[in-house]
């Protein structure tokens, strides 16, 4: 239990230490440099990065909340047309909310969506931010308890873009952080498998001394606490010839702090002492609160082992005076800590009264667990303060301290029933509600197979009568249409027959294009790129420039699937076109290996997305929206009032 403290103090200021480097990014130069940029450039790309990297610097630098929020304002202004530093927009934005409101929901989110936007960019910088997102993202889920969500987003995203990038750094530390995840959950052995993967990135290839070292007190730390201490000394040693190479960092406070333990688990308390103070020099040279509380707790410890109680409880008190958070868990343990210390000093007063102050933050459960003790140290205070009274009344006393031994007795035998019927009672009903939930999620996961199966139908329905009216157009009204014309050129040119055949002409394109369109025949001739090439071409007119961008195409994509992909695309086209008068339209597809990405911007005049969801939107959105759910994808609308539309729709294949 007394290493639950200090372990979580140096793991919180690792976070916090952790996730600043982690903000860092394109910072171009000083403050007021970036202010000299942002004030004489004209060009808006660089004018929305120099705000960008305002609000971030003077956020983490200066604590300047207010001007942080003007230039993110401005930023955001300055982006709205450009996708890549709309992503960045949107990654700054989750760090500034970090920063002012904490790990909230939007944050998390935005991370989120930032890693998602920047996917799409290959280059090295738009790399660099996308693992800042996702790496942020996993931290604060897995400060909520989503341990393996954490651990599914740096096994499955970030590791193997890190490894194909050759960012060696980033692939080892989170190596690292999956191991200090099953550390938490108490799964030693493979917390020490990942520890060691990272370990062997560090020796392979020449990355970070800092962290080199920190990787091999992770493992001397995992082994200490085994009590494998051959194991841990040579990983300590080894450490030791890295940190003799550096300046004063917190690889130095690691090491303070686990060859205390070490020593500790040997018995050389003497030695244990020499290196904590050592560590403790270094923490209060660098300014570091964490780290300064973390080993005046571990000097703490050493002198109780010790039976220097005096000297435990002067370490105890600088501990609870200077600790940076006054987190419940840490208060806990401290009052038992100075309850015990106390009782060894016989100052019985200060034990019951810091015990009690233990009990009361422990939950019902520990509360009886400690009722003997705290009832202990009732009697040997009042003893104390009344020996004199008890001396004269010693019979008297004797028998109402055996009555109070019975009733003690009587009252814990009943604590504990009592405690059983409560067990039993919410076992019952966490069962019942388990239960519950498991029939209401049984019958949602129904409704929604039930529901796809009707849009299936429903589309597959579509389709079908699609190629039907498609072929009767084109085999029947064209077939005809075309036998009219050849009958007329064969009456001769006379000039009423001219117009004739010219809208006949006209009746043939407009009956072939309108098949075309039900049905083009070059997508399953040709494939989708080339499909879709067409449609883009075909749908140009007068002023309306399309542009496709289409990378990583596969032919691996099911028919029924490259025609609803198809279908989407020509509705969004359509209307971007028809409602938001666009004249310019981007549409972009990439397929990689977790899926299709669907992108199309125009520069229509938007509308309000919130309004139109509400109103349910009309039914090309719905089209469109029944046809991503039936491809189990997500879609994302952003768009404004005289701001263009952007629409990105992320599928699974």
């Amino acid at each position: 239990m007394k290493k639950l403290v200090f372990l979580t103090m140096l793991l919180c200021g690792t976070l916090l230490y952790i996730f600043a480097l982690q903000q860092g990014g394109a910072s171009i130069s000083s403050i007021d440099s970036l202010r000299n940029v942002f004030n004489t450039v004209k060009n808006d790309s660089v004018k929305a990065r120099a705000a960008l990297l305002l609000a971030n610097n003077l956020m983490f630098e200066r604590k300047d909340t207010v001007a942080a929020t003007g230039y993110l304002g401005v930023a955001k202004k300055l982006c709205t047309t450009k996708p890549y530093l709309k992503a960045l927009y949107t990654y700054y934005s989750a760090s500034h909310i970090f920063m002012t409101a904490g790990e909230t929901d939007e944050c998390l989110q935005l991370y989120k969506q930032a890693a998602v936007m920047l996917e799409k960019f290959k280059t090295k910088e738009a790399y660099e931010f996308w693992v800042k997102a996702w790496w942020n993202y996993a931290m604060i889920i897995d400060h909520k308890d989503d341990r393996k969500g954490m651990v599914r987003i740096q096994v499955d995203k970030i590791i193997p873009a890190a490894i194909k990038q050759k960012d060696y750094n980033q692939a080892a530390k989170s190596y690292q952080s999956i191991g200090f995840a099953f550390k938490e959950i108490g799964d030693t052995e493979k917390g020490i498998y990942y520890f060691k993967k990272g370990l062997e990135l560090y020796e392979k290839y020449p990355l970070s001394k800092d962290r080199h070292a920190i990787s091999l007190l992770n493992l001397a730390r995992e082994y200490v606490e085994s009590r494998e201490l051959n194991l841990a000394k040579s990983y300590l040693l080894k450490s030791e010839q890295i940190l003799d190479t550096l300046k004063e960092s917190v690889a130095h406070l690691n090491y303070g702090e686990t060859a205390s333990m070490y020593y500790c688990a040997k018995n050389d308390f003497t030695k244990a002492l020499e290196v904590a103070e050592k560590a403790l020099k270094i923490a209060e040279r660098l300014n570091m609160p964490y780290e300064i509380g973390m080993m005046h707790y571990q000097k703490f410890n050493i002198y109780f082992s010790l039976e220097r109680y005096e000297l435990a409880l002067k370490e105890l008190k600088i501990v609870m005076r200077d600790m940076p958070y006054d987190m419940t868990s840490n208060m806990q343990q401290f009052a038992k800590d100075l309850s015990d210390t106390y009782a060894k000093l016989k100052d019985y007063p200060n034990a019951y009264k810091w015990l009690g102050k233990h009990v009361a933050i422990k939950d019902s459960l520990a509360q009886a667990a400690y009722k003997s003790e705290i009832a202990g140290l009732e009697t040997k205070f009042r003893t104390a303060e009344k020996n004199e009274k008890i001396m004269r009344l010693e019979f008297e006393q004797k028998q109402t301290v055996l009555q109070q031994k019975n009733q003690r007795l009587y009252n814990y035998i009943l604590g504990i029933f009592s405690l059983i019927l409560l067990f039993l009672l919410g076992l019952s009903v966490y069962l019942y509600r388990q239960n519950k939930r498991k029939t209401q999620r049984d019958m949602e996961l129904l409704a929604q197979q039930q529901e796809l199966r009707v849009t299936k139908a429903l589309l597959e329905g579509e389709e079908l009568e699609r190629h039907r009216v498609a072929r009767d157009l084109h085999d029947g009204l064209g077939g005809h249409l075309t036998a009219m014309r050849l009958q007329i050129s064969s009456e001769g040119n006379l000039p009423v027959l001219d117009g004739i055949k010219s809208q006949l002409d006209q009746m043939i394109s407009d009956v072939r294009l309108i098949a075309h369109n039900m049905m083009p025949e070059n997508l399953s001739r040709s494939g989708l790129l080339v499909a879709l090439e067409d449609l883009c071409t075909s749908m140009q007119h007068g002023a309306v420039a399309i542009e496709l961008q289409c990378n990583g195409l596969f032919n691996n994509i099911a028919e029924n699937m490259q025609v609803n992909i198809y279908r989407i695309i020509q509705e969004l086209i359509n209307n971007a076109i028809r409602h938001g008068n666009a004249d310019q339209i981007i549409v972009q597809c990439l397929q990689n290996e977790q899926g299709f990405l669907i992108g199309v911007d125009d520069n229509g005049k938007g509308f309000d997305v919130e309004a139109v969801g509400e109103a349910k939107g009309g039914m090309g959105l719905k089209n469109v929206q029944m046809r991503v759910e039936y491809l189990n994808g997500k879609m994302n609308i952003l768009s404004q009032p005289g701001a263009g539309t952007s629409v990105n729709i992320e599928i699974y294949v």
